[in-house]
């Protein structure tokens, strides 16, 4: 009897494991598919995935290519962008767990350097940089972030332009995303470590973690193989130039591979020797009610999950992990326009919902209704402006106050144009430039084509004027 027990328990148990490795091969079957239809539609040339569950591996790929024509691998290094985040987000809890910080301490009692104008009497603390709620405008972040600062020191330099900034809101009040938040918390790793941002990541996180091909400044993060990613030109990728903001480690320019940053978030599932349990349970404890974003982790609004996103001019990633079921995945990507930006969401919700067992949604397609539709003002404008010449150094002139106004009005348009754009969408020139280069220099040829039109129209008016 005992041996028929035996016998049933055991071929109970085949069968479960049976069944459990058709469901695992079954959802790596669809999650291959999916993926290789959504890169297929968004014309993504480069892309690695890893998920894990229960702290394996369970499913991982790469698809495509770089901008060299090379194969994209599990340990290829892409910009991560705001991914960048919760790594800084992690230093400084160390940092707090060392006692070296006190998250509820003024940020000038670690960088003093720095000063800021507000009306209030409450001060920016360590707490305030990491739940994004600083007061610091998002569009005074944007002019330090970004930019191509000198290899030296550009942490200090970037943080020196940003000192006088005036808080936009009180200090603790009000959530604005921003990256110079995280420049900040940079400078505060850096002045309480007495080492350079990318060091301290180097000894305290990347070398303890195993994250072999991660790095935190340009030279290490090509010598461990990182080349550019490509824009994209109405949908096309292009190869990059390859920017790289020397002082933008801490928010958006570390240099990591899928296979690391599973391990980052293998950590941050189960812990480990870095950061005591209490400390890594504020980093994924959900923001109080009514707030989305945590200690360097945005919140799903409705499962509040710990998830980021993150871009660069050639680069566009996503991670997430969900504690209460242990998994976790990262998808990157290396190509970008901000008008793509929900492209790798719309794939990381598919990837959800087959984890989950459910179809995932119709991927959306994506519109260059706007790229389209200013190419067109751009052309018919080209078109105007040479029937406007010919028709004006034919035709004589009885009434020359009419093309002069039309001239000066071209000029004003030549000049304004480029800040009413700025103005319409809500977005600094340098990002439109930076995330949208396409459009960028349509709205270049726009300018172009106004102030020909205007600076030809008025010497000719003037010289027919004079000879008649």
């Amino acid at each position: 009897m005992k041996k028929a027990i035996f016998f049933l328990g055991s071929l109970l148990l085949l069968l479960t494991s049976f069944a459990a490795s058709a469901k695992t091969e079954d959802t790596k079957e669809k999650i291959t598919k999916f993926m290789e239809k959504s890169l297929d539609m968004y014309n993504i040339p480069g892309t690695s995935l890893a998920i894990l569950e229960n702290g394996e591996m369970i499913y991982q790929n790469q698809w495509g290519i770089l901008s060299d024509g090379s194969n994209v691998t599990a340990d290829t290094p892409f910009l991560i962008g705001s991914l960048s985040k919760p790594i800084t987000s992690l230093a400084i809890m160390m940092l707090v767990e060392d006692s070296k910080i006190k998250l509820d301490e003024p940020i000038q009692s670690y960088i003093p350097s720095f000063t800021y104008q507000t009306e209030s009497s409450k001060q920016i603390t360590v707490l305030h940089l990491l739940e994004q709620t600083s007061g610091i405008s998002e569009l005074e972040g944007l002019k330090v972030t970004d930019k191509d600062w000198p290899k030296e020191g550009a942490i200090n330099q970037a943080i020196k332009e940003l000192s006088g900034v005036v808080l936009s809101h009180e200090p603790g009040e009000v959530y604005e995303y921003n990256s110079a938040n995280y420049l900040l918390l940079g400078a505060i790793v850096e002045k309480v470590s007495n080492q350079t941002f990318s060091d301290f990541l180097n000894t305290n996180i990347f070398t303890p973690l195993g994250m072999e091909n991660s790095a935190a400044d340009y030279e290490s993060a090509v010598e461990k193989g990182y080349i550019p990613g490509f824009e994209s030109w109405f949908g096309r990728p292009v190869v990059s130039d390859g920017f790289y903001d020397h002082a933008g480690a801490p928010y958006g320019y570390i240099a990591s591979s899928s296979n690391d940053l599973a391990k980052f978030l293998k950590f941050m599932l189960e812990g480990g020797d870095l950061l005591s349990e209490q400390n890594l349970e504020l980093l994924k404890t959900p923001p109080e009610e009514g707030k989305t974003y945590g200690y360097g982790w945005h919140f799903s609004k409705t499962e509040h999950y710990p998830f980021h996103g993150g871009a660069t001019s050639d680069f566009r990633a996503q991670m997430f992990l969900i504690p209460e079921e242990n998994i976790a995945a990262v998808l990157l990507t290396n190509k970008y326009n901000f008008i793509e930006d929900v492209q790798v969401s719309h794939i990381m919700n598919g990837i959800q919902s087959i984890l989950n067992g459910k179809e995932p949604d119709e991927l959306p397609v994506q519109s260059y209704s706007i790229q389209w539709s200013i190419l067109g003002i751009t052309l018919l404008f080209a078109i105007l402006t040479i029937i406007h010449f010919f028709r004006l150094r034919r035709k004589k002139v009885l009434n020359k106050k009419i093309p002069f106004t039309f001239g000066v009005i071209s000029l004003l348009l030549a000049v304004g144009l480029i800040p009413l754009f700025v103005y319409a969408i809500g977005t600094p020139w340098k990002s439109i430039r930076f995330f949208a280069p396409d459009i960028s220099l349509l709205i270049y040829c726009l300018v172009v084509i106004f102030a020909i039109n205007g600076i030809m129209t008025l010497i000719i008016t003037i010289f027919k004027k004079k000879i008649t």
